[in-house]
């Protein structure tokens, strides 16, 4: 079977030159409507659609700035994991502990389990630890998602303090078969393979896809640990991950949709050692996850109503050493929605329970939780709109406050072509303790709940005149985040304490300018981002970080694009810069370091179906960083993709 793979692989690496396409995130919101039937005029989309169920709470999102990332953006990195496709465009930081090893995604300075990750109201994350690993989550799998910055409890539950990432998979409701089939080759060992296929009767749509990915990751780097800087091969990095997902769609003239879906993944892993444990192999250690996910759905819509019913299964699974952590997540929900004239009122109810299997927790370990929210928005007519809402979270395990939002935008009469828009919103948000940070060793139900209260306020801009077009938005907030979780030495070991106050102030901007000159399509990209998160409250008063910057979050951050498109081709270069930040010690300080990309892609109709080729030079200039203090990054690297769409 290997040698059938690998005659396969070197017959279309003959035919073709690959690589990975740039992404580009769209930072207009898109509508509520499922598009069923649609052509593309320049950039004009005519849609014929019907609503099936109730609108997107992201509608209620009137005065923050959610990221709606269409199916074509998606498209064109679909090799990557989440957490490549985010800091390729977005300024929020990725704490990477090497290339494909772990990575946590940080929102305005909050820690990871702060940023809810979702793929159609079904968490990511892994209820004993309360986060997701953003390299374990495949692009591929998914058709859209939307990024929504800041506070947002009272929209998608506990967790979402600094942000939420809602991942996405829908019919395309196409009669006929409709797929891709996806291979990608590059440096250190990198393979990557997928397959979908999709068939639509009409009522009736399924959608079949699997991957498989692996690396071996054996990059040189300077080891900064030892005399000279002598230059080694990383050892012990690679891994291996594939996975599938099937799905379902039915639709009905009564009943409505209905949905079914089913997602495995499988992720084996060497743990990328530090740089100073590089040649001890008795250091070197492994790790293995598998996740099941399985959900199910129902929606329809009236006139006036709309409604949704769902439930779902997860089992997580880790293998590490003797160390084994898995729980099972069981999830029900249901939600409604009244529309009469400018005004939309939607509610729902969940419930949930959760049963870990892990060797440091006691066998009685369970938990149970129950919430209700309520969403209410006014969209006026010319210039004001307006929403609120409130969510209420039961949990056997702790107590949660109530999370409320406050949400108003207006938009300032401009003569055309200008438009602009003020915004601003109010949220309290909150989040559970995980079951590692309660259970993990020990018995720590003397934790809090962390709760924020986040206030933030901006503008956005757009001008449009013949082939030119300019969008802006600015954004400054101000968060306190009261009880923040956080794992401190012990005497011989760690325990989990509340640190009563953190606060976190900033400012993010973005902008986007288009041109079309003739058959040419130039786009300039920008986004940048200023963190100040710091320690107002500490355990002990004679902290030393009092008032100092948290550890591994960088005061600035940015990335810009550059990208022109004429014909079969289309060529981009892309900047990213990370700035200075502290590791665990505060007078410890990690460089800044500046990282260059560039792409070409070429694309081929063949009647209704299309072969992609693109190839791709990352860290052009082959810089020397870590991320994370000890641990290597790999300098210049290439990738090349073919991909056939049908």
């Amino acid at each position: 079977m290997k040698t059938k793979f690998s005659l396969f692989a070197v017959f279309v690496c003959t035919l073709s030159v690959f690589g990975a396409g740039a992404n580009l995130f769209s930072q207009t919101r898109d509508t509520s409507k499922v598009v069923q039937k649609e052509s593309r005029l320049d950039s004009v989309t005519v849609s014929a659609y019907k609503r099936p169920g109730p609108v997107e709470n992201k509608k209620f999102a009137l005065g923050t700035n959610v990221i709606s990332v269409s199916r074509e953006a998606i498209a064109k990195m679909q090799s990557s994991t989440l957490a490549e496709f985010i800091k390729s465009e977005n300024a929020a930081y990725i704490k990477e502990y090497g290339k494909g090893m772990g990575a946590f995604i940080s929102v305005r300075g909050t820690s990871s389990s702060h940023t809810t990750i979702d793929w159609n109201g079904q968490s990511m994350s892994v209820p004993t630890m309360g986060q997701a690993d953003l390299s374990h989550v495949p692009v591929y799998f998914f058709d859209a998602m939307d990024i929504h910055i800041g506070g947002s409890s009272a929209l998608y539950g506990d967790g979402s303090i600094g942000g939420s990432i809602r991942l996405k998979t829908r019919p395309k409701w196409e009669k006929g078969s409709s797929g891709d089939i996806l291979l990608s080759g590059g440096s250190f060992g990198t393979l990557f393979t997928g397959a979908t296929y999709r068939y639509s009767a009409g009522k009736l749509e399924t959608r079949s896809s699997l991957f498989y990915n692996r690396a071996t990751n054996d990059y040189t780097f300077k080891n900064n640990t030892k005399p000279g800087l002598p230059v080694e091969r990383l050892n012990n990095a690679a891994l291996s991950n594939l996975g599938f997902l099937q799905e379902l769609y039915a639709r009905t003239k009564r009943a409505g949709t209905f949905s079914l879906s089913l997602m495995y993944l499988d992720f084996s892993r060497e743990i990328q050692p530090s740089v100073s444990l590089n040649d001890r192999p008795e250091s070197y250690a492994s790790i293995y996850d598998k996740n099941f996910k399985a959900s199910a759905s129902l929606n329809g819509s009236g006139n006036t109503v709309s409604w949704n019913i769902a439930a779902s299964y997860a089992y997580d699974h880790e293998t590490y050493k003797e160390d084994i952590i898995a729980a099972h997540r069981i999830l029900s929900s249901a939600d409604a929605e009244f529309r009469k004239g400018q005004f939309t009122v939607k509610g729902g109810i969940s419930g949930e329970y959760i049963l870990p299997r892990v060797h440091s927790y006691a066998d009685s370990v369970s938990e149970k939780r129950a919430g209700a929210f309520l969403l209410a928005r006014f969209e006026g007519e010319k210039l004001f709109s307006a929403s609120a809402g409130l969510r209420y979270l039961y949990s056997s395990g702790n107590n949660i406050p109530l999370m409320p939002s406050l949400n108003a935008r207006l938009r300032i009469p401009l003569s055309s072509p200008h438009s602009l828009s003020v915004r601003a919103s109010f949220s309290g948000n909150a989040k559970v303790p995980s079951l590692n940070d309660r259970y993990w060793g020990g018995n720590y139900v003397y934790l809090k709940s962390e709760s924020s209260f986040t206030a933030e306020g901006g503008a956005d801009y757009s001008w449009y005149r013949d082939g030119w077009s300019a969008s802006l938005f600015a954004t400054a907030y101000r968060s306190k985040v009261y009880d923040w979780i956080r794992w401190l030495p012990a005497g011989q070991v760690w325990r989990p304490r509340n640190i009563p106050e953190v606060l976190s102030r900033g400012a993010e901007a973005g902008a986007k300018i288009t041109v079309r000159a003739g058959t040419t399509d130039l786009s300039f990209t920008a986004n940048y981002a200023y963190t100040n998160i710091i320690t107002v409250e500490p355990l002990w008063s004679e902290d030393p970080a009092r008032g100092e910057q948290l550890a591994y979050q960088p005061r600035h951050s940015w990335r810009a694009m550059a990208k022109g498109e004429r014909g079969k081709f289309s060529v981009f270069a892309a900047m990213s810069y990370t700035g200075r930040r502290t590791t665990l010690d505060i007078y410890d300080v990690l460089p800044s370091y500046l990282l260059t990309d560039a792409g070409v892609t070429f694309r081929q109709p063949f009647g209704e179906n299309e072969l992609v080729l693109s190839a791709t030079v990352k860290n052009i200039f082959n810089v020397s960083y870590q991320n994370v203090k000890f641990y290597a990054m790999p300098g210049t690297n290439g990738q090349l993709t073919v991909q056939f769409r049908f």
